[in-house]
């Protein structure tokens, strides 16, 4: 046909610009699902690392102490003594040492044990009298288990219990114990603020996430003057 020229695509550039295309219809595609999923997995990340009541266990048939020890009264009368879950998402890597013996007897607000992290170190106080009939071994030398299961097979001590109605009855139980961790996050996040500033010369809070959330395991990389603050606030009867 006159004026029309035939240009075969094999013989020039388009057979490229046409791979070229077919490979970003494809590219782009993946490109924004992998984003997605990066962005998904910072996510989840993040909120792992944030303290809150979303990731606090709070069983509902336990009684929680001031002290974050619970306990709990078995059908056989025995009460199973253990550390909350609040305790364990704030202190970061412990080690248990161990100061009341089987057979021992122990007094509500006896120390009870000792956490320990390096050269600092945290008093748990008995939050019940009694006779101790069980030191659960197993928690004592691995403390993983507190943190993985503080509840059911990171219990510490089993103590018959002398006064228990008496003893528990100002405790938090069931909905009480959810509002009152929920208070006690809130009150972390201010002591932190007010700990940091008075022993660090660094004006940002390293507790603290971006939006102003509390990171897990707070003490962990803190010095032992914030952990005895942190002793004073929360641990001591």
């Amino acid at each position: 046909m006159e004026g029309f020229t035939y240009h075969n695509i094999f013989d020039t550039k388009g057979i490229e610009y046409i791979i070229i295309l077919l490979f970003l219809t494809v590219l782009v595609p993946f490109w924004l699902f992998i984003s997605r999923e990066i962005k998904g997995l910072k996510n989840i990340r993040k909120a792992v690392n944030i303290l809150s009541t979303g990731i606090l266990r709070i069983p509902q048939g336990l009684f929680f102490s001031k002290n974050h020890t619970w306990v709990h009264l078995d059908k056989a009368g025995d009460a199973k003594i253990g550390l909350d879950d609040f305790i364990t998402h704030v202190v970061g890597s412990i080690k248990i040492e161990q100061f009341k013996k089987t057979g021992e007897q122990i007094k509500k607000g006896e120390l009870l044990l000792e956490i320990v992290q390096d050269k600092k170190r945290l008093k748990v106080f008995s939050p019940i009298s009694g006779k101790i009939k069980q030191a659960n071994s197993n928690t004592l030398e691995n403390s993983n288990m507190i943190k993985d299961d503080p509840y059911e097979h990171g219990w510490l001590f089993s103590v018959e219990p002398e006064n228990w109605k008496s003893e528990t009855s100002g405790y938090y139980l069931a909905r009480e114990a959810s509002e009152w961790i929920k208070n006690e996050l809130l009150r972390l996040k201010d002591f932190l603020n007010t700990s940091y500033a008075r022993y660090s010369a660094e004006p940002e809070l390293l507790t603290l996430q971006e939006g102003g959330e509390l990171k897990s395991n707070p003490l962990d990389d803190l010095q032992p003057e914030i952990w005895d603050d942190f002793q004073n606030e929360f641990l001591d009867l």
